[in-house]
């Protein structure tokens, strides 16, 4: 339900308009939507039927079946970005990006409306963790419970939370945090939890958390992965550099783009499989790939003799037991050797697959396998990243080659024209 009349909506702006193209389109899809516009200051009684105070142009995306209502302002089915030079000097909010977000902003509505079982994510705090709200606003979109808890202060990690979520924390967790994790991961022997740690480069040292991965056969690596591959990383920052997927339960992938990476650590998985534990590499870089001491200069460069190869960045270690002998219950962890890239720019870039690569490690985590990754569209011209290598081969082909078959033609065609 539009919260205006249809005329008073699309006549507000451009946005107003095309949101309410797409709205129509979703509903055509199917027969179960249904679109309706109403007059909320005309018909002040309609708010009676809501607890949220509503206002004029807002959305109203609701389910019959479960109750459930969630309502969308004009800043959820537009992604507005604000000039922080006029918010900062004048007070004023004066929208300097606007994006397109109905799609988004509606499928997420519905999925989280009509989901009868959501799955919850505990993200943690307490020991200097990083507020990612990109990636959590990602969860919540595709219809996932976020909830935020201090581990320090936490007497234990609930069951009802699915995913535990540890984003760039600054300080070792201490060892009885260490044990509510691998409590809760243990479930009372039922496993089927996931716990996902995206390790920080300024992280000190963490003989807990390390003893924890140790446990589940991970080693996150001291140093950062340079690529020597000028294919796969870009010369002025050989860190940044594209990774390649590997075959697993979490590949599929709806398009070509690569997923990036940027000061990432080599995860080393130190075994294949252990007992009922099973460890695989999700994520790697391409060959090439060389480890920089964590304490190098911006100068830095490998030695001839320092060992060039892929290493893992994102690796999983799975401990699964069999309910009744034949339905398998699972326990991860999935670690990523570097919290860039699920930095701002990686998540949005319509050139990467870093969003539909962490949203397919939580929706095949959770048998959601045919979950929904959408990203917001840009009416800004978009403009496109090219490696070293590329870049020497645009040069060498419009400054060497075709200036050149053009020299070799205009002779070809003036030696013909003198000799006829």
């Amino acid at each position: 339900t539009v919260t205006s009349e249809e005329s008073a909506f699309v006549s507000g702006s451009e946005y107003y308009y095309q949101t309410n193209e797409i709205l129509k389109k979703i509903v055509n899809c199917n027969d179960r939507f249904t679109l309706n516009y109403v007059n909320v200051v005309a018909n002040p009684g309609f708010q009676a039927n809501y607890k949220e105070t509503l206002t004029s142009d807002q959305i109203i995306v609701e389910s019959k079946s479960t109750k459930r209502v969630k309502v969308l302002n004009y800043d959820g089915y537009l992604s507005i970005s604000y000039s922080q030079q006029y918010l900062q000097y004048f007070g004023q909010y004066v929208p300097e990006k606007i994006e397109a977000n109905c799609e988004q902003a509606t499928v997420s509505a519905i999925m989280n409306v009509s989901d009868k079982d959501p799955v919850k994510v505990a993200v943690l705090t307490g020991f200097g963790e990083t507020d990612n709200q990109v990636l959590t606003k990602l969860l919540e979109t595709n219809s996932y419970i976020i909830e935020t808890i201090d581990i320090g202060l936490t007497d234990k990690i609930s069951d009802e939370f699915d995913f535990v979520f540890s984003f760039g924390p600054t300080s070792d967790y201490s060892v009885e945090v260490i044990n509510k994790i691998d409590t809760w991961l243990d479930n009372n022997g039922k496993f089927g939890k996931n716990f996902i740690y995206a390790s920080n480069p300024k992280l000190g040292d963490s003989p807990n958390i390390d003893g924890l991965l140790d446990d589940w056969g991970l080693k996150v690596e001291k140093g950062l992965l340079y690529q020597t591959d000028a294919n796969y990383a870009y010369e002025t920052r050989r860190t940044y550099q594209m990774l390649r997927l590997e075959t697993s339960d979490f590949d599929k992938l709806t398009n070509e783009s690569p997923i990036f990476g940027d000061n990432m650590s080599a995860v080393v998985p130190k075994w294949e499989g252990y007992g009922n534990m099973q460890t695989q590499i999700l994520l790697s870089t391409h060959a090439g790939a060389v480890i920089k001491p964590q304490d190098a200069g911006d100068n830095w460069a490998p030695d001839e003799d320092d060992v060039r190869k892929s290493y893992g960045v994102v690796v999983q270690s799975a401990k699964t037991r069999l309910e009744n002998g034949t339905i398998p219950c699972t326990s991860r962890i999935i670690t990523l050797g570097g919290m860039e890239m699920l930095n701002v720019s990686f998540l949005t870039s319509p050139q990467a697959n870093n969003a539909q690569f962490i949203m397919n490690i939580f929706n095949v985590s959770c048998d959601k396998e045919e979950g929904i990754t959408l990203t917001p569209k840009s009416y800004q011209t978009t403009t496109y990243e090219i490696n070293q290598a590329q870049k020497t081969t645009l040069v060498v082909i419009f400054i060497v080659i075709l200036p050149l078959a053009l020299i070799i033609a205009g002779i070809i065609i003036w030696a013909r024209r003198i000799h006829k």
